[in-house]
């Protein structure tokens, strides 16, 4: 009976080695299985590609760069002559239209000076100067005074061009300054003109100086009493380096562009900022003739570039 009891007792042991076995067994199979699918799930996992972005750029060359202002003008005969009769009276008769050109001793209009119950008489108004009739601000039954303005007389070739310029620009106005005229009637079409001068004071009421400017060349597209659109340059910068202002990036407070290396990447580089209009700007430092900036695609630093396009010149 003891040996029955000693054999039972072995053979549990046995059995109790062997499911101890077989369990581990299984779970070192289950271990090494994950760890398989854990490997296949890394290789088959696609590779992270850094994506080329497309730009334009411009080769940074030695340019110029005006800052302007936006000005109205008006256009002014440079030899306006006001003419006035020698008495007062009623205008009788006129002899003269706008645009009528007279010369110096020519009737343009006769005065009747004469009142109710006395005789009849006409005064004669002279040009005292030759030139084109610009204006003639009086219609014939007018009365009018020694004092009313029957006619001016004035250029057609010779001209200029007034301005109000604001007290801010003050500091800038200098005589040769150089400036863009356009006008209404032809908007395409531009002219250069210069700043012959300058009121030494500044008007109370509207806070601006009146500046004078000059036309370079004699052009039939100005004509006195027009309205100008000017386009004056207050400060300039020649063999400067220039970019958009598209290209220009606020980065920590400070200012950069986006350069192509050799081996086509972008890089940030810092730089400084000088003078500026509404579509470029100087750079100061940073960037030198022949670097290649990125003007346009969004791009971050280290990022690789494909160059659609280069321009040498603003």
């Amino acid at each position: 009976m003891k040996n029955t009891d000693h054999l039972i007792d072995i053979i549990g042991k046995i059995i109790v080695i062997i499911l101890i076995g077989l369990f581990t067994f299984i779970g070192i199979a289950h271990i090494v299985t994950d760890k398989k699918n854990i490997g296949s799930s890394k290789t088959q996992r696609p590779a992270v590609q850094t994506k080329t972005i497309t730009v334009s750029t411009i080769e940074i060359q030695p340019q110029a760069i005006n800052r302007t202002i936006k000005l109205n003008g008006e256009v002014a005969s440079k030899t306006e002559v006001n003419l006035y009769p020698h008495t007062g009276g009623t205008v009788s008769r006129l002899l003269i239209d706008e645009g009528n050109r007279v010369y110096k001793g020519d009737i343009i209009a006769y005065i009747d000076p004469s009142k109710p119950g006395s005789a009849y008489a006409l005064s004669p108004v002279t040009a005292t100067v030759g030139g084109t009739i610009i204006s003639n601000p009086v219609n014939v039954g007018d009365t009018v005074t020694i004092n009313t303005c029957i006619a001016t007389v004035g250029s057609l070739t010779n001209l200029e061009i007034h301005v109000n310029v604001s007290e801010k620009y003050s500091s800038y106005l200098k005589q040769g300054l150089s400036a863009f005229i356009s006008t209404v009637s032809e908007p395409d079409k531009i002219t250069e003109a210069t700043v012959t001068s300058i009121s030494p004071v500044v008007d109370k009421t509207s806070r601006t100086l009146d500046v004078t400017l000059t036309p370079k060349k004699q052009t039939n597209m100005l004509k006195p009493g027009m309205f100008a659109s000017v386009e004056l340059i207050i400060q300039q910068e020649n063999n400067t380096l220039v970019i958009p202002k598209g290209a220009l990036k606020e980065f920590n407070d400070g200012y950069t562009v986006f350069c192509v290396t050799e081996d086509n990447t972008a890089v940030r580089v810092p730089v400084t900022i000088g003078l500026q209009n509404d579509t470029h700007i100087q750079i100061t430092s940073g960037i030198n003739i022949g670097d290649i900036v990125i003007t346009a695609g969004s791009v971050t630093d280290g990022a690789p570039v494909r160059i659609a396009e280069t321009i040498s010149a603003i």
